[in-house]
């Protein structure tokens, strides 16, 4: 059996929902990922949205954590402490996204890890960073979203911001924190040294804003909310347009330009005179709606009545034929029905659920993407008695008091 990227990389999982995704990002690659929850489970297994039926499993713990071990133990309780150094002895890395200094407070920050193993990374995903004036500041994800920017571009110009409807940043920051971990490790095996990798969701946040921070000071553009699909400033063309069986994006000027969508819409019968009487020289021009302000109006609104005659599949198709740039805004069922996702086996099924399956080919060394989701201490007794060294009446003393 080939072995993943990282196999032999031990993971000690010590994440909220904040994170989830660093260890199920290393595990598909192939580390062996342990998490670590109180006795009984971790509250989150369970649906905590305002009106979901008491019990209720959450959907979103077996698509961010299958994949990984679980063993149980209360870190605020007695003794938990030297049983926590134990496992970390053995680590290579230990992830965690708690309130600043939680772990700090129970003995267990980077100074005391470093104690008992000088190689370990300690990877901390907090909303600002362990520094600065907000370093102790709570946030959620809204938070993070409103303070890295991105709130600022999402919505319609003429109301105030929205959010994105599903919590993304902290997401965003869990992802970063993969690659600095793995930038770690891979000092870690070179020097024999760890280190304490800080990673804020404020700054992650700020980088999916891509170009509307450096614009002002590279070529003077400003990024400002915008309708989604509507024109903007140096992007005079509308690029959503509604269809018989939902919405389809339409970039105009790329590939055969303005030129292509023209002899389109002559093809199926849809081209107005107004737009009948601009000849090839005109429609090539690369200052056509500069020039003429009109144009980009007669073509989208042309547009738009065909588009509302054809399906989005149809749409992509014949758009695809015409070297067009013409895409499917696709719906989560449309993903889930994807031909090229279940070419690809993307989507897994456990339980009664289908989750996220591996996000890449690693023909080398294949990500693991497993489907099995372990329950609450479900590997207690291979982590704890082989590898830790408890006895068994060890452990049976501290399952009695509760610690484990």
């Amino acid at each position: 059996m080939v072995s993943g990227a990282l196999a032999g990389l031990r993971v000690l999982d010590l994440t909220t929902e904040r994170a989830w995704l660093s260890g199920r990002v290393l595990a598909d690659l192939g580390a062996q990922v342990t998490l670590v929850e109180p006795p009984g489970g971790d509250p989150a297994r369970l649906d905590r949205r305002a009106g979901a039926p008491p019990g209720r499993p959450n959907p979103a713990w077996p698509a961010f954590n299958r994949g990984k071990r679980s063993v149980t133990l209360d870190l605020a309780r007695p003794g938990a402490h030297e049983l926590f150094l134990r496992l970390a002895r053995a680590a290579d890395v230990v992830i965690e996204s708690y309130e600043r200094e939680t772990l700090q407070g129970r003995g267990l920050g980077h100074a005391a890890l470093s104690a008992v193993n000088p190689r370990l990374v300690l990877v901390s995903v907090t909303p600002f960073g362990r520094t600065g004036p907000y370093a102790g500041h709570a946030a959620a994800d809204l938070v993070v979203a409103a303070m890295g920017g991105a709130v600022w571009t999402n919505g319609d110009p003429d109301r105030p911001p929205v959010r994105i409807s599903s919590g993304q940043y902290f997401l965003h920051a869990a992802a970063e924190a993969v690659v600095h971990t793995l930038a770690a490790v891979r000092h870690a095996r070179r020097t024999g040294q760890g280190q304490h990798v800080d990673v804020s969701a404020q700054l992650a946040a700020i980088r999916t804003l891509m170009n509307a921070v450096p614009g002002p000071y590279t070529d003077g553009s400003v990024v400002d909310r915008a309708s989604f699909g509507a024109p903007v400033p140096g992007q005079p063309y509308r690029h959503l347009f509604g269809c018989r069986d939902g919405h389809v994006l339409a970039t105009v000027p790329f590939g055969p330009g303005p030129a292509g969508y023209v002899a389109w819409l002559r093809d199926e019968g849809f081209l107005p005179p107004a737009l009948a009487a601009y000849d090839a020289g005109r429609l090539a021009s690369p200052t056509l709606a500069a020039d003429d302000p009109s144009f980009p109006g007669l073509l989208t609104g042309a547009l738009a009545a065909y588009f509302l005659t054809e399906t989005k599949a149809e749409l992509t198709r014949k758009a695809l034929a015409r070297r067009l740039m013409v895409a499917p805004v696709n719906t989560v069922p449309d993903l889930m029905a994807d031909e090229q996702l279940a070419a690809r086996g993307y989507f897994l099924t456990t339980g009664d659920l289908r989750v996220p399956g591996v996000w890449a080919r690693l023909p080398a060394s294949p990500l693991a993407g497993g489907g099995h989701v372990a329950g609450p201490g479900a590997d207690n007794e291979t982590v704890w008695r082989d590898e830790a060294g408890l006895s068994a009446e060890e452990l049976s003393r501290h399952r009695g008091e509760g610690t484990i």
